[in-house]
């Protein structure tokens, strides 16, 4: 019966995830173009939205922790998807500049809820063996939405305007809210959870932070989180800047987004096969050689080969960085220590604005790509020469 239940759970936990990056950041530009120019916002205001939503999801981030260790994940999904309805109504009602932005804040907070933090903290209990390769296709399944999310909101905004966008999103929102109240069911836990956590691991969630390795793991995760940000707000831009075609832009952005989905689908696997922390510092030196390329594509078979690199890397690094943590930390712990690292990624808000600071000042977007670059090979040495931690708890055991 447990097998059943912890596939009825990771069926649900992947639709939801696959749906949140379908309908928000991935896609959130392209109705913005046409609620923009239909109630006459101006692009900053349009696209404060986005940033709005990179906040509440981001600082919204401990919440999914808080929720699973009270109410368990059905209750917390299921609020997640609450939200996420209440957002969406709300958006295809709005007809000025503050109700969008409540919208958005809705959305970013159900993001949180339904998102990766829960979806990881249930797959970790439920798969005992093999949760790595497990995580890594539930994050692949959550990267098909982000991929195929831009022409599948074009062509029901073409067909129903944006106002029948938002409406199909709160119908479907509806629907995840109820496959995860039927199908998804926490898994019997020990009287003491917490007692649990230290005998397992013998980590608590305060001291795992204060390690230098979840400082490590959480700057990595932040600096991916940097680049994928400005890339997906900036990178069709840039790559038109140096000569590409519209047509051409938006294939390599494709490209990219196909590429991490499917390197996201292997890493789990690769994690079980090899060490994750060496999976990780692989993901940052070949992100960093990505954005190298990347700055300097300036024809359209350097910007496919640094598609493709960038998106290599970008798939190691992120299913990778999750593992690491529960490696490192366990099961339990390490799934709870994951929001706190979300909500350090939050920064990653700033990238965009920065990268426009940049084209200002310099008349193009390379240099910021070079800065990212730089930041994730300084990143892969330490990683790469990172080791388990040794709890306090088991050495006072072992002084002893």
């Amino acid at each position: 019966m447990d097998r059943f239940h912890k596939w009825m759970v990771f069926a649900a936990v992947s639709v939801a995830f696959c749906f949140l990056n379908l309908a928000t950041f991935t896609s959130l530009g392209v109705v913005l173009f046409t609620m923009a120019g239909e109630l006459h916002w101006s692009m900053t205001e349009a696209f404060f939205s986005f940033s709005l939503l990179g906040i509440a999801c981001g600082l919204s981030s401990p919440l999914p922790a808080v929720l699973l260790r009270r109410f368990g994940g059905r209750v917390t999904l299921s609020a997640g998807a609450a939200l996420l309805l209440a957002g969406f109504a709300l958006a295809a009602g709005a007809h000025g500049i503050p109700a969008f932005y409540s919208a958005m804040i809705l959305l970013g907070i159900g993001f949180s809820l339904a998102g990766n933090v829960t979806g990881v903290a249930l797959i970790a209990s439920w798969f005992e063996y093999g949760s790595s390769r497990t995580i890594g296709y539930y994050l692949m399944l959550g990267a098909v939405g982000g991929a195929f999310g831009p022409p599948v909101v074009e062509a029901i905004v073409s067909h129903r305007g944006w106002r029948g966008h938002w409406e199909l999103m709160s119908a479907v929102a509806l629907a995840v809210g109820v496959l995860c109240l039927i199908c998804v069911k926490d898994r019997p836990a020990p009287a003491a959870v917490d007692r649990e956590e230290i005998s397992e691991t013998d980590w608590t969630s305060r001291q795992a932070m204060l390690t230098p390795q979840f400082m490590l793991v959480a700057a990595a995760m932040a600096v991916t989180m940097f680049c994928i940000t400005t890339n997906s707000s900036v990178g069709f831009s840039h790559l038109v800047k140096l000569g590409a075609s519209p047509v051409i832009a938006a294939q390599v952005l494709s490209v990219i987004a196909i590429t991490a989905t499917l390197v996201k689908g292997v890493s789990g696997k690769i994690c079980e096969m090899i060490s994750s922390t060496a999976v990780l510092a692989l993901g940052l030196a070949v992100q960093a050689l990505g954005n190298l390329v990347l700055a300097f594509a300036s024809s359209p078979t350097l910007q496919y080969a640094a598609a493709v690199i960038y998106g290599v890397g970008w798939g190691l690094s992120y299913v990778a960085g999750t593992v690491v943590l529960l490696d490192y930390y366990g099961r339990i712990t390490g799934a709870r220590i994951l929001s706190v690292v979300w909500l350090i990624t939050t920064a990653a808000a700033a990238g965009p604005a920065a990268a426009g600071y940049i084209a200002d000042h310099t008349g193009g977007f390379s240099p910021i790509f070079l800065i990212y670059a730089g930041a994730l090979a300084l990143l892969t040495v330490p990683v790469w020469l990172m080791r388990q931690p040794v709890a306090k708890a088991r050495l006072s055991v072992g002084i002893g």
